[in-house]
């Protein structure tokens, strides 16, 4: 008995295995169709961003940039001009892969990189310097200067903030001096209490003198309302104790409002106690103007001996250093690397993950094209197609890498000309302290 049923066990066990269904027939008759994600073109894309689209999806699978590059093309056409518009655009499916994009850094709400056409416009030729007009806020460069490195933001006043400031004589012979407020007015500045020492110096009857002029510029030059403040340092006479200070501080903000020629010129004329900031501040002028020779002359007051200006010193010598003693990078270089091997000109401009990424991309297509060619003939669509495209990539390639150093020298100018104004300014607090 105990045999039989062991052999019946068995059988049982062989005949449901045999009944199961093979794993790979289940999945070969199951219908996905309900849970597959069909991608579309966006609404709105004409026929050629429709075929944009299509084509990033077979070369890099997902666009990681912002705007998506059948967007990006219509946008750096009203902005650049449709040529470079479609060089552009080729340069940027060639860096829009993860290998391309490996160094960029995302936005962390919806982890793409946000670039628009400005990232192939070169900056410093549209921000040449020019010497504002007495009594206007240049919109040339506008740095904010207290709470650390200047920023592009929030340093200049409009013509409203200039308005209430006008100079009123003591309207009784009840005004008082300033003087006796100086204290008191500095104690709202300490505390974060501008506006309220603005309202003091503006709104009282005080009798005209240099304190107050000193005083008025030297608020409004905490509240960042530049040219305002300009004004009154500039006024403040030469007899006066606050002389040395005002005056420094106007040319500091003189080159932050993009004045580069007057304050040089004020400071070849000054003979006080301060000749080596006097020659610090030239030096900044010389290299915001472009100018080494002039650079020269002025770095030859510094002593490096002085721990208030001995930073700022070094750190002038450095950037006069980097932009003129030593080769600055070649677009033209770039540009004929990247014709002789694509994407040799991004890793000349120090961007290999965008080089790697646009020779394996430009690579893939010749060879797709090399292989329609002997298969189907020159003459086949098969063959014209991909050549066309490895043509516009090829020269998007050597457009690229061209850019890629322009900018990359425009940027690395941008950081030395914000370093140069920081060094203008900040040893101001130390020396006035």
């Amino acid at each position: 008995m105990k045999r039989l049923a062991i052999v019946a066990s068995v059988l049982l066990a062989c005949a449901s295995a045999f009944a199961q269904t093979d794993e790979r027939e289940l999945l070969r008759g199951a219908d996905f169709s309900a849970q597959m994600i069909k991608e579309t073109p966006p609404a709105g894309a004409n026929c050629a961003e429709t075929a944009m689209w299509s084509l990033r999806r077979q070369l890099t699978g997902r666009d990681m940039y912002e705007p998506a590059n059948y967007m990006f093309v219509r946008q750096a056409t009203r902005e650049i001009g449709f040529v470079p518009a479609v060089f552009a655009t080729a340069d940027r499916i060639l860096r829009d892969t993860r290998i391309g994009t490996v160094r960029a850094i995302p936005n962390p709400e919806d982890g793409r990189i946000h670039e628009g056409p400005e990232a192939y416009k070169l900056r410093r030729a549209e921000a040449e310097p020019l010497p504002p007009r007495r009594g206007t806020a240049s919109p040339l460069r506008p740095r904010e200067l207290e709470g650390g490195a200047p920023r592009l933001k929030d340093c200049c006043c409009d013509s409203s903030d200039a308005a209430p400031l006008a100079r009123t004589p003591a309207s009784s012979a009840s005004a008082r001096w300033v003087s006796a407020d100086v204290d008191f007015v500095n104690y709202l500045i300490d505390n974060d209490l501008k506006q309220d020492a603005r309202q003091l110096l503006f709104g009282s009857d005080f009798q005209p003198s240099d304190t107050l002029t000193f005083l008025r510029g030297w608020t409004l030059y905490q509240l960042k309302e530049l040219d305002a403040a300009n004004k009154y340092l500039q006024d403040v006479p030469s007899a006066s104790a606050f002389y040395d200070k005002a005056f420094f501080y106007s040319n500091a903000v003189c080159a932050h409002l993009g004045d580069y020629v007057s304050p040089a010129e004020r400071l070849e004329a000054y003979s006080g106690p301060y000749a080596e900031l006097k020659g610090l501040q030239l030096a900044g002028l010389a290299l915001l103007r472009d100018d080494p020779e002039a650079f020269k002359s002025a770095a030859g007051a510094f002593r490096y001996n002085d721990f208030k200006l001995e930073a700022a010193e070094h750190e002038l010598d450095g950037i006069f250093e980097i932009r003129y003693d030593k080769p600055q990078k070649s677009p033209l270089l770039a540009a004929a690397a990247s014709a002789l091997v694509p994407g040799l000109g991004k890793i000349y401009a120090g961007q290999i993950g965008e080089g790697i990424s646009t020779f394996l991309i430009t690579g893939a297509m010749g060879g797709i094209t090399a292989e329609h060619w002997i298969k189907d003939g020159p003459k086949n669509w098969k063959t014209i197609v991909p050549a066309v495209i490895t043509g516009i990539l090829y020269i998007g390639n050597i457009y690229g890498s061209y850019m890629s150093v322009s900018i990359y020298n425009n940027t690395l100018y941008d950081a030395q000309e914000t370093t140069v104004l920081y060094n203008i300014h900040i040893p101001l607090r130390a020396v006035f302290k």
